[in-house]
């Protein structure tokens, strides 16, 4: 169960890029849940601080000093939240420590789902932490099942959905992406390494305005610690490329700024709907 914690302790948030760290920072901070920051240096977005107790940073690579900085902090348990642009991994400029190159070295699946489990257990075996349900406290900000705003899908756009969220299920088993576009019963694009919001502009690239953009989760993936997330970017994405509808897992999609949200998505005269 995903339930508030016992621990009443500080908890350790080692925060990605996005809004979704300082949500969480925030609904932590209004259950008096004291949140110590364990931020990466120019990604992790620093309004964070203002929910936080305390801040400390790293550079991208420097998985021994984050390790460091648990064990010195005595922190029990922790909760990751944002994305990590994972093509830096490719990146010959980006330095990664000993430390982050044993990690990678010894992760024959690079997935992301493979990744973050390998990395659970790795912070439970350097630092004796456990990673927390990123759910914890935000049950609230999660999508609902049906029409979320003023503008109903038609009935192709509903078979799209279905069709892309079968899709969306059948390539996440893969590891692969959690994104898929299509636009009246053709698979126009699927998300990589690229992200939901690339992913979204190539689909409308390729197909023009109304394609219907659904995302969801892996069917095995491991939601405390990557739970799929849409918001003001999604939708400014959606804009540029005139798509027509946002499908998203209902329970298990985290809504950023969601009143925000989806006034933005009515603003753009876009549909979304919780599948």
């Amino acid at each position: 169960m995903w339930g508030r914690s016992e621990n009443r302790g500080p908890i350790g948030l080692i925060a990605g890029h996005g809004t979704f760290p300082a949500l969480f920072a925030q609904a932590a901070r209004s259950v008096k849940r004291p949140v110590i920051l364990f931020g990466i240096e120019g990604i992790t977005d620093k309004r964070v601080e203002e929910y936080s107790s305390e801040a400390h940073y790293v550079r991208w690579g420097e998985l021994g000093r984050l390790f460091d900085l648990l064990c010195a902090k005595s922190i029990k348990q922790v909760v990751l939240a944002g994305g990590i642009p994972k093509k830096r991994i490719y990146d010959p400029s980006m330095k990664l420590d000993a430390t982050a190159q044993d990690f990678l070295k010894k992760s024959s699946n690079k997935g992301d789902d493979h990744l973050l489990r390998s990395l659970e257990l790795l912070l439970k075996v350097k630092c004796g932490v456990s990673v927390v349900d990123s759910r914890l406290y935000l049950k609230e900000t999660l999508a609902v099942k049906g029409v979320l705003t003023r503008r109903k899908p038609t009935d192709n756009q509903m078979k799209d959905l279905k069709l892309g969220f079968q899709t969306a299920k059948h390539v996440g088993r893969m590891d692969i992406g959690q994104t898929i576009v299509v636009k009246e019963g053709v698979i126009v694009a699927v998300e990589a390494l690229e992200g939901t919001d690339q992913a979204i502009r190539r689909g409308g690239e390729v197909a023009g305005s109304g394609v219907v953009v659904v995302k969801a989760a892996k069917p095995n993936q491991a939601l405390r610690f990557d739970l799929p997330c849409v918001g003001l970017d999604t939708v400014t994405a959606m804009r540029e490329v005139s798509a027509a509808v946002l499908g998203v897992e209902a329970g298990k999609t985290l809504l950023l700024a969601k009143d925000r949200f989806i006034d933005a998505a009515d603003t753009a005269g876009i549909c979304v709907v919780g599948l």
